[in-house]
C-alpha cells in the first residue's frame, strides 16, 4: 500500500482529478481486472517438460519492460525452472561474448 501512496503522492493536482474520473468511470478497475486475469494460469504446461501445470505452478515473467516485450513462463516444479533460467542465461551470455569479440575485431582493423 505504501507504493500506492506514494504515486499518489507524486501526482500534480491536474494528474490526480485524472486519476480520480478515471477511477470513477471505471477505467482503473478494468486494468486491475486485466491484470488479474493475465496472471490467471488456465490449460498451461510446463515451458521446459510439457506437463500440466495448476493454478498455484511457478511463474516467471521476463523480458525488457522497456521496449514492451514481456513473455511469461509456466513450471512444474523448480527443477524446471531453475533448467529454463540456466539455459536461457547462458544463451544470453554467448550472444553478448560474441557481441564482445565481434566489436573487438572491429576495433583492432580500424587501427
Amino acid at each position: 500500500m505504501n507504493k500506492v501512496i506514494r504515486f499518489l503522492d507524486e501526482l500534480s493536482d491536474e494528474e490526480l482529478y485524472e486519476f480520480e474520473k478515471d477511477m470513477k468511470s471505471g477505467i482503473i478497475n478494468k486494468f486491475i481486472e486485466q491484470k488479474k486475469e493475465y496472471f490467471k494460469v488456465k490449460d498451461k504446461m510446463c515451458s521446459v517438460c510439457g506437463n500440466n501445470v495448476d493454478e498455484d505452478c511457478l511463474v516467471l515473467i521476463y523480458g525488457d519492460p522497456r521496449i514492451g516485450v514481456r513473455s511469461k513462463a509456466h513450471f512444474c516444479g523448480t527443477d524446471c525452472m531453475e533448467y529454463f533460467m540456466n539455459k536461457n542465461i547462458r544463451k544470453n551470455k554467448e550472444e553478448k561474448n560474441e557481441k564482445r569479440i565481434i566489436k573487438n575485431k572491429k576495433i583492432e582493423r580500424q587501427t
